[in-house]
């Protein structure tokens, strides 16, 4: 079964690097189905066909790569809100949606890493020009260089390449986490980006230990960029 899951994950999974897979078939063996239940660490739940493995396994990637978490509440609003959401989606049984919130939790708090690095005043160079910007998030900043009609491969944020992508994102963010971490992050958000277009084939368990496990990684992330 774990070769099957592995392959499912390649089939989808853009963001993947050397090294993935054998993490993820270490990780996998924390996963099982056995009398109509699947488990992940201290987490079970009844299903209807050994299918649901796979939804199980993807509506909670963190928690299955990372262990347990636990809700952070000094974090930004926009990744609060997330969390927050995801909980009450859980609560309420609704299944799909609760997934891809508790996988805005990470992308949101991405995003938001990005934005406390910036700091208050940014300095933008594309070419010969070079100008410096108060008060943008990592939003505001992605919405100002379309709007000047930029390169968005030549524009320099603060000394660096500015990450536009989601990839890029997610590469930029490279220095604050390990391996497995990392994993946990591109999967995580990789499947979020099939769940927003409405790419879904199997059923989704998500759990509240997966929205722990989200918030305590982007806490860490908080955490490792304030030592820095």
């Amino acid at each position: 079964m774990k070769s099957k899951l592995i392959k499912i994950t390649n089939s989808f999974f853009q963001y993947k690097r050397k090294g993935d897979d054998e993490m993820l078939d270490e990780a996998l063996d924390l996963l099982e189905y056995r009398g109509g239940y699947v488990r992940i660490r201290d987490e079970k739940i009844k299903v209807s066909t050994k299918k649901d493995l796979i939804g199980f396994y993807l509506a909670n990637v963190p928690y299955l790569i990372l262990g347990e978490g636990e809700i952070h509440n000094d974090l930004p609003s926009k990744v609060l809100k997330a969390q927050d959401y995801a909980m009450k989606l859980i609560s309420c049984s609704m299944e799909d949606l609760a997934t891809l919130e508790s996988y805005l939790v990470l992308e949101m708090g991405l995003r938001s890493l990005y934005t406390t690095w910036l700091g208050e005043k940014v300095i933008i160079k594309y070419k010969k020009t070079k100008i410096k910007v108060k008060g943008l998030d990592y939003r505001k900043l992605k919405l100002f260089i379309r709007r000047q009609g930029w390169s968005k491969y030549r524009v320099k944020v603060n000394g660096e390449t500015f990450p536009f992508s989601q990839g890029m994102l997610l590469a930029w963010a490279d220095r604050f986490v390990d391996g497995r971490t990392s994993l946990a992050l591109r999967l995580s958000l990789n499947v979020r980006n099939l769940l927003a277009h409405g790419e879904v084939e199997w059923n989704f368990h998500p759990t509240v230990s997966n929205v722990k496990t989200s918030s305590h990684l982007i806490w860490n992330l908080f955490n490792k960029l304030s030592n820095n």
